[in-house]
């Protein structure tokens, strides 16, 4: 070989030697960026706001990543909080999942779990010391949020106490009236059915162009509340029963179809959104509703500033089955939340993203999250439990105050993943409602009105039957039956619904929807399988 040509050569080994080197220190690179930055994305409900950039977002990101001591970068997926429910089950179906999500409302993730959608979060029980140690403080904390056969495929929103443990009664729904209305013209609060009716009456001859009955979330709860049923499977204090094949339930309909047909009841009640309510509301179209949101008619209020006050008051009863069931929840001890949340099953850094999640459940991510910046939001009371700066609890509407820092307490904020609050700051926050209980009217955070705060709990006529219903542990195959059998049934039962309601079904043909719910689905063997878990449970 020439001179030259070793030379040549020699250059060219060289050559790729370098290349190698270069190529494998670019890798290097790569890696060690990837063990600086913690990556991943989420899927959350919005209420149009800045979360991440709002002051309490900024400071939660800010202590993550000192936490996890790494740069921590979130690719956030918002979606309207109005639309966000059919958008992730579109997610869902289509396999195209963020790392981290809010499952929808209620949902039933079993299938999830079977097509291997979801992470098995019971395997990393290690790694989350913190959700562990709150569920351990819940009732069944373990049997709530893990299926019969011990696997978890959700975290769980978490609840603390606002009230004591034997007295305090949460109510989220009630019934709302246009209170200034009722007193000029001398009608009464309503606190039974009739009394109902016989309100919306007069308004019709008042207004006659009006129709004077409205609800929310088209939602004929409080009228199976009163006669003491649901629209749906759940325990009676003794078994579970489907509310839907009960007397109550078809004169819970028959009241509507009253309301209906007398033009009483809008006619838009199965379509209206929260904007068109609200919209109805202050422009006078309705002026009661049989179901509310607690703190809505307070906004309300305050929205319209004009001498209109909506009121809230409890569901008005059926004198046929006694005092109408409430929506009551737990606020007398630790417990869970609504929310449900997943983790993608291919999500590249479980590890890493469950110690992430599981640090939302300590003390001070859920006192930052809720309460906001100590010294700027909150201070701490003589008494160690955290107290909102008086410039906020004064405020003419503290919660629209507190969305200038936007902390969880406020109205539309909710910074972080959106796990985890301490609900005693809505009660230390809580803007002015406007109550009717016990027929006494009353201005004054509903959370705080006399008579909810004294009554015993959970031993009261308005407690419902599931309050207390068994801690229930279902099988994968056993939840997947249910929904096998249940889903069309429900469609079914939903749109039937409205049709008796609105007068295009007789209620002649009442036995006839009943025989149909019987031949689309095996009732009795989905009740089998609830009583048979309730024994499971009682038994243990």
């Amino acid at each position: 070989m020439s001179k030259w040509m070793k030379v040549m050569v020699l250059g060219l080994v060289t050559l790729l030697a370098l290349s190698g080197c270069s190529s494998g220190s670019k890798n290097v690179a790569t890696n060690e960026d990837e063990q600086e930055v913690m990556r991943f994305s989420v899927t959350l409900p919005s209420n149009g706001v800045d979360n991440p950039n709002s002051m309490v977002g900024k400071e939660w990101h800010k202590r993550m990543e000192a936490y996890m001591g790494k740069k921590v970068e979130i690719d956030y997926n918002y979606i309207p909080s109005s639309e966000y429910d059919e958008k992730v089950k579109l997610m869902i179906a289509s396999d195209d999942l963020t790392d981290f999500f809010v499952t929808p409302l209620f949902y039933d993730t079993t299938e999830m779990a079977k097509q291997g959608q979801l992470l098995e979060l019971a395997q990393y029980k290690d790694l989350m010391p913190n959700y562990m140690n709150y569920i351990s403080k819940v009732k069944n904390g373990m049997k709530r949020v893990t299926d019969a056969e011990g696997k978890m495929y959700t975290f769980k929103e978490t609840s603390t106490p606002r009230f004591p443990e034997d007295r305090g009664m949460l109510i989220q729904n009630t019934s709302a009236y246009r209170y200034d209305v009722f007193k000029e013209n001398n009608i009464k609060i309503p606190e039974t059915l009739d009394e109902f009716y016989d309100a919306a009456k007069k308004l019709k001859a008042l207004y006659p162009d009006k129709f004077p009955v409205a609800t929310k979330w088209n939602s004929l709860r409080s009228l199976f509340s009163a006669n003491h049923i649901r629209d749906d499977i759940f325990w009676d204090g003794e078994k579970y029963v489907y509310g839907v094949l009960d007397e109550g339930y078809k004169e819970a309909l028959q009241y509507a179809n009253k309301l209906y047909s007398e033009k009483l009841l809008d006619p838009e009640y199965t379509i209206d959104t929260d904007d068109t309510l609200k919209r109805k509301a202050l422009n006078g179209d309705n002026l009661m509703w049989l179901t509310q949101w607690f703190t809505t008619p307070g906004e309300y209020t305050r929205t319209a500033n004009d001498g209109k006050i909506f009121a809230v008051s409890i569901y008005p009863e059926n004198p046929k089955y006694g005092k109408a069931w409430q929506e009551v929840v737990n606020g007398n001890s630790p417990d869970l939340g609504w929310g449900a949340y997943g983790v993608s099953s291919k999500v590249k850094n479980p590890e890493e993203l469950i110690k992430f999640i599981d640090y939302q459940y300590t003390d001070e991510m859920i006192e930052l999250i809720t309460w906001g910046i100590k010294g700027t939001t909150y201070t701490i009371g003589e008494d160690g439990v955290p107290t909102f700066v008086d410039s906020l609890k004064t405020a003419k509407d503290p919660w629209l105050e507190g969305d200038k820092y936007g902390m969880r307490a406020s109205r539309n904020y909710n910074p972080g993943l959106q796990m985890v609050s301490d609900a005693r700051a809505f009660v230390d926050f809580a803007a002015t409602d406007y109550t009717v209980f016990d027929g006494k009217y009353e201005e004054v955070p509903i959370e705080k009105a006399k008579f909810l705060t004294s009554l015993p709990m959970p031993e009261n006529e308005y407690v419902p039957s599931w309050l207390s219903e068994p801690s229930i542990q279902l099988t994968s195959d056993e939840s997947q039956r249910i929904s096998e059998i249940m889903n069309p049934v429900k469609t079914f039962v939903t749109e039937e619904q409205a049709k008796f309601v609105a007068g295009k079904n007789s209620f002649d043909n009442w036995q006839a929807f009943i025989d149909k719910i019987h031949k689309m689905g095996n009732i009795d063997e989905v009740l089998q399988i609830y009583n048979d878990a309730a024994k499971r449970a009682i038994s243990n």
